[in-house]
Order: C-alpha cells, then sequence, then structure tokens
C-alpha cells in the first residue's frame, strides 16, 4: 500500500487508509480532545464518486441513525455520522484483530484449525448480538424489525483479546440500494445468503440465522458450503438450498452440533430457528453436554498463535500512530531457581493488576468474567498509589483422575496438559485465601506443563499477594519476552514494579501500555499518573489523570485524586 500522509479531517486525524470497497473507504483515525485526549477509532467515508448518489445517501442517513442505537458487546459501536469535504461518514470502535475470512486463510496455511470449541463460542456471540438487534425497538417502544442481510465470514471479527463483534450493522441495506449498479449484479455475498434472500424474496430475521448457520457449517467442517464454477452456479444451489449434508463433510463431530445445523439451515424458514435465541439456546446446551468451557481468553490465545506477526507489525503500527516508536528496553536477566524457570514457548490469555474502580457496563463480557480477591477487593494504599488486584479465570478444580480424563477427551489435551490445567484450577480456587499451597499448585503445573503462560500470570499474582515482588517481576518479564506486544502484559509488570518501589521502571511500562491503547486506557492512565506522581512529576500527573476522566468520567478515584492535586501540594505520607 502506498505511503499515506495523516490529514486532519474535521475533529479527526486520518492516520492510514486500510481498504476500499464498493462503495466505502476505510480509515485508522483518531480523536482529538481538549487537554491532549487522544482515541484510536476507524472512519468509513462514502466513496466520492457515490457522494452525489441521493438514494444511497439518504439510506446511509437512515441505517446509520440505526446503528447508533446498537449498543451491544457483540456489535461493533458507533461512536459519531457527518458529513464534511462533500462526503458522508461514519466514526466507529476501532478494532485490533482479523475477520473469520483472514482467520481461515491464515488457518490453513500455518495448518491450525479452528477448534469446534472455539467455532461454538464465536458463534454464541454472533447469535446473542444478532438477537439484541433483531429484538431492539425505537423509543416509542416500536420494533425496529433490523435485518443485517450480510453475515458473512468479512463481517464477523475477532480482537486479538477474544471479543467477537459483528460489522456493517445498518451499512448493509443502504449498500444494496445504489441506483448506479449495474443492472443484474448480484448484491451481498451470494455463497452467504439464505434461500429466501437469493431468490429475491422478502426476508426477515431468519435470513440472518441462515447465514450464520453457514458461517458454523464452515468453521465446524473446515469446507465451503455453497461452491461452484460460477456465481450464477452457487446462486442456483443457495436457492435450493443444496449442500453437502455437514455429518458427510465432517464425520464424528456431537449429534447435536448436527442437530443445530439442520434447524438453522432448513430451506423453509418456518422449519427453521425462529430466533437468534433459540439457536444461542441450542448452542448454550451442547457446550454444556460436551464438557466444553470457551473463553475469550482461549480464542485470545489462537488468535496469537495464527497472526504473530501480524500482531507485532500493527502494534508498531498503533504505537507509531500514538507518536512512540519502540516499545520498553529490554531489562538485564535475573537468575532463578531452576524450578521456577520451566522454558515457555506460547502465551495463554495474561491477567493484569488493576485500580480499583467501579467497572463500567459496556466492559462486562458473558465469556470470561474477572472476579476480584475477596482478600484484597479492598483498597491498597502503598506511599501514594491506589491499586487493586484481579485475577484471570481459571479452569475450575477437579475432583480426580477421571474429571482430568474428561477434559482431555474433550479438548484433545493430553493426560499431562489436563492434569497441568487442573493444577491451574486447584491453585485458583484456594489462592485468596492460602497462596502459598496456590504457589506450590502451580510450580508443579508448570513442571508438567512447561508452555502454560497462564500457570505464569496466575503465579505473578501469587507473589504479589505473598509481597514477593522481585519474583513477581522476574515472573511477568519472562511472559514478555515471549509476546511483547500486549497490553496486559505489561500493565502487570509496571504494577510489580510500582510495588517494588521501582517507579521510573514502572512508569516506562505503563506509557508502553497507553501506547498500544487497550480497552482499560482509563485504568492505565491513572496508575501511569500515580507513579509518575511519586517521582515529582506533577504536570504529567495531572494531564494523565484528565486524559483518564475524558474517557472515563465515573473513574472516582482519578476524579478526588485531582481535586486534591488542584487544591493544594500533596502531603507526603
Amino acid at each position: 500500500m502506498p505511503d499515506f500522509q495523516p490529514v486532519r479531517f474535521g475533529k479527526y486525524i486520518l492516520l492510514e487508509k486500510l481498504a476500499t470497497g464498493g462503495m466505502a473507504q476505510l480509515y485508522r483515525a483518531k480523536i482529538l480532545g481538549v487537554q491532549g485526549f487522544e482515541k484510536l477509532i476507524a472512519i468509513k467515508m462514502i466513496l466520492p464518486h457515490l457522494a452525489k448518489e441521493h438514494e444511497l445517501v439518504n439510506s446511509f442517513i437512515d441505517e446509520a441513525k440505526l446503528a447508533a442505537l446498537l449498543n451491544h458487546q457483540n456489535i461493533v459501536q458507533i461512536y459519531d455520522f457527518g458529513s464534511m469535504e462533500d462526503s458522508y461518514f461514519i466514526s466507529m470502535e476501532y478494532l485490533f484483530g482479523k475477520d473469520l475470512r483472514a482467520m481461515a486463510i491464515k488457518s490453513k496455511e500455518k495448518s491450525l484449525p479452528l477448534s469446534t470449541e472455539d467455532a461454538l463460542y464465536i458463534m454464541c456471540r454472533v447469535c446473542s448480538g444478532l438477537d439484541y438487534a433483531h429484538k431492539l425497538k425505537d423509543f416509542q417502544g416500536q420494533p425496529l424489525n433490523i435485518i443485517h442481510r450480510d453475515i458473512s465470514p468479512q463481517n464477523i471479527f475477532v480482537t486479538y483479546e477474544g471479543d467477537v463483534k459483528i460489522l456493517d450493522f445498518g451499512i448493509a441495506k443502504a449498500a444494496s440500494q445504489s441506483t448506479i449498479t449495474q443492472y443484474g449484479m448480484i448484491k451481498g455475498k451470494v455463497a452467504y445468503m439464505s434461500p429466501e434472500q437469493a431468490a429475491g424474496k422478502s426476508i426477515d430475521r431468519r435470513s440472518d440465522i441462515f447465514s450464520a448457520g453457514i458461517i458454523l457449517y464452515e468453521m465446524v467442517t473446515g469446507n465451503r458450503m455453497f461452491t461452484g464454477d460460477s456465481t450464477m452456479q452457487i446462486l442456483a444451489r443457495v436457492r435450493e438450498a443444496e449442500f453437502e449434508p455437514p455429518e458427510a463433510a465432517m464425520p464424528g463431530l456431537s449429534p447435536m452440533i448436527y442437530t443445530i445445523l439442520q434447524s438453522a439451515l432448513a430451506k423453509d424458514p418456518e422449519q427453521r430457528y425462529q430466533t437468534s435465541a433459540e439457536m444461542l439456546r441450542d448452542l448454550e446446551e451442547c457446550m454444556v453436554e460436551l464438557s466444553l468451557r470457551p473463553t475469550s481468553g482461549g480464542l485470545a490465545q489462537y488468535m496469537k498463535d495464527l497472526f504473530q506477526d501480524e500482531i507485532v507489525a500493527e502494534a508498531q503500527g498503533m504505537r507509531d500512530a500514538s507518536g512512540i516508536t519502540r516499545g520498553p528496553e529490554p531489562e538485564p536477566k535475573v537468575e532463578t531457581k531452576p524450578e521456577e524457570k520451566p522454558k515457555v514457548s506460547q502465551v495463554e490469555a495474561p491477567v493484569r493488576p488493576a485500580p480499583v474502580i467501579k467497572p463500567r457496563v459496556s466492559e462486562k463480557k458473558t465469556g470470561a468474567r474477572w472476579p476480584i480477591y475477596a482478600a484484597v477487593a479492598a483498597v491498597i494504599l502503598v506511599m501514594g498509589l491506589v491499586f487493586g488486584l484481579r485475577r484471570i479465570e481459571t479452569p475450575a478444580p477437579t475432583s480426580g483422575p477421571s474429571s482430568a480424563s474428561a477434559t482431555s477427551s474433550s479438548t484433545g489435551e493430553s493426560g499431562t496438559a489436563a492434569k497441568a490445567r487442573a493444577l491451574q484450577g486447584q491453585a485458583s480456587a484456594v489462592m485468596g485465601k492460602d497462596p502459598k499451597t496456590a504457589r506450590s499448585l502451580l510450580l508443579e503445573s508448570i513442571k508438567l506443563d512447561p508452555n502454560a503462560t497462564q500457570a505464569y500470570a496466575q503465579l505473578g499474582l501469587v507473589y504479589v499477594k505473598l509481597k514477593e515482588y522481585p519474583k513477581a517481576i522476574d515472573t511477568y518479564r519472562k511472559v514478555t519476552e515471549m509476546d511483547p506486544n500486549f497490553p496486559d502484559i505489561y500493565f502487570n509488570l509496571g504494577y510489580a514494579y510500582a510495588m517494588n518501589k521501582e517507579y521510573a521502571k514502572s512508569e516506562e511500562m505503563y506509557s508502553y501500555v497507553v501506547a498500544l491503547s487497550p480497552k482499560y486506557m482509563d485504568e492505565a492512565l491513572f496508575n501511569l499518573a500515580m507513579v509518575q506522581e511519586k517521582q515529582g512529576k506533577k504536570e504529567q500527573c495531572v494531564a494523565n489523570l484528565e486524559k483518564s476522566l475524558a474517557i472515563n468520567p465515573q473513574n472516582k478515584l482519578a476524579k478526588e485524586h485531582l481535586d486534591k492535586l488542584n487544591t493544594g501540594p500533596r502531603k507526603n505520607k
């Protein structure tokens, strides 16, 4: 792609052109606010030569208004809509990840197929978002009857943190109404249409359900559902719902999965799932029956395995956009006891300590939650620093070999790996009350499975609980050596350095977290401000507290601390 020079676009700065489609261009951008506030976003702009198409523009406007009403964790969030410089645009949240189409291509290149567990998890999140949109009502309580119309792999996005988002809600209809489209051109992605949509009949929410069924079929079988030598041949097969039965395409799957696909892919809409909630219910029951426990953390690990090189490049691009060209300098290695330093080759979902701030509703996830230790749920005051401690969701503790065997058979783990995961679950259960026992369990887990980085993340939390901060630092540094481009890792390390009174190193870690623009940016800015205050950097401290409040006005700790700084000199304790 040719070099793109950043250009101001109203209150936005367009940083890079990401893609150009049939009707719009997509840019990575950032929004500028008061006191140096910045936020990374995406902007979709109608192509200049279509800006005078009144029918298209009117539809774009109407659908953008509908899209703005959608507020769900599995639907990309729309921030703004407007017109500028003879063009219409939508600004939305910037997503750091890949769509299902890119995932399918990369999985074949690397011979890393998507697991059935992750496929069911992704489809659960898709059905959750669809059900919300299909049932949405306006402010008068009238159904909006929103239909996506283009549920396809390109419009299902998975972030590197394991979140699943439906894209292009609200503009699919607008995209199908251009008056200058060539006669006879097939709209949408033919291979992902419902039979009634392909036949040009009226459609309702059940059309989206059929499309979701196609995606599930392709994820669990690894094969395209509708194929042909030409678009018209594919279209004919879609109209008749002619495809290879999933039992033949991928023998050996659970009968429950075949039943779900049969209900989602019925040619007659009356024989199909009538709502996405029905499909979601069956998917969840299927996972319970199969003893599957998918999480966003597990999906995040798969994304990291698939896109390691891309992640490094994209993280660098984000740092460049923020004016930071490099990450933290590597530190000299610290020798540890042999039993505490097994070799590690991959990263599982890391954890991050965080300030004790009431979580925003929009950050809650159904797939993975962040329980807080009961023993440390209270605010911890350490020489002016205000921090809390969180831990990652871990496997439930098991009672004996039979449980480990069941886990192994359902997830494809070896017996040793399953036992290691069981030990992690047991450690999680006792961590709050008996951290020393948790430490022993985790060290044993690491001996059994040296690649279980999740165990390292838990072990770091245990060391912090025991106030063994140098060991916590060494543990987190091991993870940074393996995966240097994720903010959670540096957040943990910054926390450990702060507890060890190494404020300059802590500031460096939190600065790097901020450069990567994580979802919890207000927390990162708050912690950065705290360690800057400890070094006498009051001006920078105040600026970062103001940025934290601009992002999350409900951050009471940031507000209270900023008020104290603005009312007079802070007294050292």
